[in-house]
């Protein structure tokens, strides 16, 4: 497994490289400091006088955001016009803390599907900040760009977790066939909406920052076809994994398995929609509160372009998820059960051989 990571890091070192922006007019540096004591300047802000990792001590304005002392902070220093900037609170320990919970808890439940899953995570990652997005910033399509890095991260996740056999293949290709729909139901959608992409102030500024060489239209759907990545494998691989379970009893016959196998997915695909819409509307919470507060016609409201974006995402989410079920359990009953029912075996003599 170490020799597959390495060879994956090794073809994608080539593209491997973060963007930076070069502009000497703005050169800056970053440091750390620690919050010491506050005073009130003449007229009336607060001032937080904080000490620099580097031993310098300065009077730092955050702007009206309070900050204890003691507090850690991060500031950003303006070389050509001697300024120090308050950036943001040191939230790192926190988020370290959590991480370390999070993958204790992944190698205590799951053990070696455990890591492999986490090495999947890291590569992903890898493949998110180090090729796709800087990509996209040099203004390659967001949506092919995407769908394409989409499906190595999805080949990754699937097969450096579940391992190189005929049941990983099977959770690709539903999902694979899947993540298509998204990609051709977002098309027509876009197209005939007359979208502009402008849905938030991130995207406007990012507009603003790459002077309008990407279109905003395609960054938005590939942003769906990302959420989407997220939770495909986890309904494929469990139709496989149920397919194959039932596989086991004597005598029973490919309708029979793929019939209980759909009815697993149907439970499991009703909660994972339920999980994909709330976890949108999670995230959309304060938007959410505040256009309850305005007047406006149901339909127009629906109509807004950062509505209807939150809705169709939550859609095509749904649609790709419930297309992905009885896929992968037709591939998995009618296409590739006896080579499934051979890994199946094949991993039971290895077992098996090892408790001996």
């Amino acid at each position: 497994m170490q020799k597959l990571y390495i060879i994956i890091i090794i073809l994608l070192a080539p593209f491997i490289s973060f963007a930076q922006v070069d502009d000497a007019s703005f050169a800056s540096e970053y440091f750390s400091g620690k919050v010491i004591e506050t005073q009130t300047s003449e007229s009336g802000h607060i001032l937080y006088r904080t000490q620099l990792s580097d031993g310098t001590t300065i009077e730092l304005d955050t702007f009206g955001e309070e900050i204890p002392v003691g507090a850690r902070v991060y500031v950003e220093y303006f070389t050509q016009q001697d300024y120090y900037n308050f950036v943001t609170v040191n939230r790192v320990n926190p988020m370290i803390f959590l991480t370390i919970l999070f993958v204790l808890s992944i190698i205590i439940l799951a053990r070696k599907k455990g890591l492999r899953s986490l090495g999947s995570l890291g590569l992903s990652i890898l493949l998110l900040f180090g090729v796709l997005i800087p990509l996209l910033l040099r203004g390659f399509d967001p949506l092919w760009t995407t769908l394409i890095f989409g499906l190595v991260i999805l080949f990754i996740s699937i097969f450096v977790t579940h391992g190189f056999n005929k049941q990983s293949l099977v959770a690709f290709l539903g999902s694979f066939g899947s993540i298509i729909l998204a990609f051709v139901l977002l098309s027509i959608v876009t197209e005939a909406t007359f979208l502009t992409g402008l849905i938030n102030d991130h995207i406007q500024y990012l507009s603003f920052e790459v002077e309008n060489t990407i279109n905003l239209v395609r960054l938005v759907s590939a942003s769906i076809i990302i959420g989407v990545l997220g939770v495909l494998d986890d309904i494929t691989v469990t139709q496989v994994a149920v397919v194959r379970e039932l596989s086991s009893t004597e005598g029973i016959k490919k309708n029979t398995i793929f019939a209980k196998a759909l009815r697993v997915g149907r439970d499991h695909i009703s909660s994972l929609v339920n999980t994909l819409v709330f976890a949108y509307v999670g995230a959309t919470l304060p938007l959410i509160m505040f256009i309850s507060l305005l007047e406006i016609p149901f339909l127009i409201l629906i109509s807004q372009e950062f509505i209807f974006i939150e809705i169709i995402r939550s859609l095509i989410g749904a649609i790709a998820l419930t297309l992905a079920v009885p896929l992968t359990t037709w591939l998995a009953a009618y296409v590739f059960l006896p080579a499934i029912k051979r890994d199946q075996k094949a991993l039971e003599s290895a077992c098996a051989h090892h408790n001996h």
